[in-house]
């Protein structure tokens, strides 16, 4: 009969085994995000209010619309199609042309609304928990993170187990994270320099490095990715305090999860 330590760690390596979507914060459909206008460029005072109005609006109803189903892990299929047609309108209102590229991504961001499985969703195992991102622009790297039994505003203070995966982020070139080396809708082996879509204003390849299991704040098991093992991050939606992201496996929009997220503490 395992104890709970023996338990904890058969979880972790459970996790560990289906990291693939948890850490990439990896379908629903995607809305293509290329060349995002910005809402501010060339309008008036007033539109721009009416623009700020029409956002908060959009916010109002999606903290509604996700507000009693446990960050989605608990909802039934109506109830996401809503959530879903909610948040594709927020995304159609994105204020910044090069979300990516924004200063504004940098800092933690907590996960407040996603369709993934666990552990994405910030569960492991039978333990429901937080998750969070800590992004570091200038060194091109970040964190997600897992908390189960914290506390404070984000949930994350003191909490009695951990889960931490180190990775790197580059700018995504456009070529599908698979063995068909496509280019997104050219659907042959080509530089994506041939065109004229800035993929990289828009979207990350990120390389997973390792994966560690805190009890109590004490290490107890650490993992080490094997080399390549890459996603794609969309950033869909930014602005100073809320972000969407449809993080996949390959780049493809049909594998994309999606996660929506709102500042962190500092």
């Amino acid at each position: 009969m395992m104890g709970p330590l023996h338990v904890l760690l058969y979880t972790a390596i459970v996790w560990i085994a289906s990291t693939g979507p948890v850490a990439a914060f990896v379908g629903s459909k995607h809305v293509t995000r290329s060349g995002i206008p910005s809402l501010a460029a060339g309008k008036s005072s007033s539109s721009i209010l009416a623009s700020n109005d029409a956002v908060a609006d959009a916010k109002l109803q999606i903290k509604e619309s996700i507000a009693n189903t446990d960050r989605g892990r608990s909802l039934d299929t109506p109830q996401r199609t809503q959530v879903h047609s909610l948040l594709s309108n927020l995304e159609t209102q994105c204020p910044i042309p090069e979300p990516a590229r924004d200063t504004r991504m940098e800092g933690p961001w907590i996960v407040l609304y996603t369709d993934a499985p666990p552990p994405s969703n910030g569960q492991l195992g039978f333990l429901k928990g937080i998750a969070k991102q800590v992004i570091d622009l200038e060194g091109r790297r970040y964190r997600n993170e897992l908390y189960v039994g914290g506390s404070g505003v984000d949930e994350d203070e003191g909490a009695w187990l951990t889960a931490v995966l180190d990775a790197k982020w580059d700018e995504w070139d456009g070529v599908y994270l698979d063995d068909s080396s496509e280019v997104v809708g050219v659907g042959s082996a080509k530089s994506v320099n041939e065109g004229d879509v800035d993929y990289g204003a828009t979207t990350w390849k990120v390389d997973f490095e390792s994966i560690t299991l805190s009890l109590f704040q004490i290490p107890i098991f650490t993992q080490q990715f094997k080399a390549g093992t890459s996603r794609t991050w969309k950033m869909t939606y930014l602005d100073d305090d809320t972000r969407i992201v449809r993080a996949g496996k390959t780049g493809r929009e049909e594998e994309d999860w999606i996660f929506y997220m709102r500042r962190g503490a500092p």
